[in-house]
């Protein structure tokens, strides 16, 4: 996979103005432009935020999915569609997002 040429992707949308307007008027062209397997740019052009969550692309870079509302993603639909890539915590129902915890490797 090339999640880095996500993670761009979306870097740039954020940080590049030029680039953004490109992205929101024509994102299925600008996405031509970056070499995705079919898996992501399925994923991207649907926006099943927590499919590209599972392949590894940086949560706060998936923000600017609903901060700029590509492919149908917003505000008010973010949380579900991250949530469909994790498994389910009734600490959701509560607001709270599950502490992430690092396992390593013990010597």
């Amino acid at each position: 996979m090339s999640v880095y040429q996500v993670n761009k992707l979306l870097y740039l949308t954020d940080n590049d103005p030029e680039f953004r307007k490109r992205m929101l008027a024509h994102p299925e062209a600008v996405l031509g432009e970056f070499r995705l397997t079919s898996e992501e740019r399925d994923a991207l052009t649907s926006g099943a935020v927590g499919k590209l969550y599972q392949m590894g692309v940086h949560t706060f870079l998936l923000n600017h999915l609903y901060r700029y509302q590509l492919f149908g993603v917003n505000r008010d639909n973010y949380l579900e569609r991250i949530r469909e890539g994790m498994p389910y915590d009734p600490r959701f129902e509560l607001g709270n997002m599950p502490v992430q915890r690092f396992i390593t490797k013990q010597d």
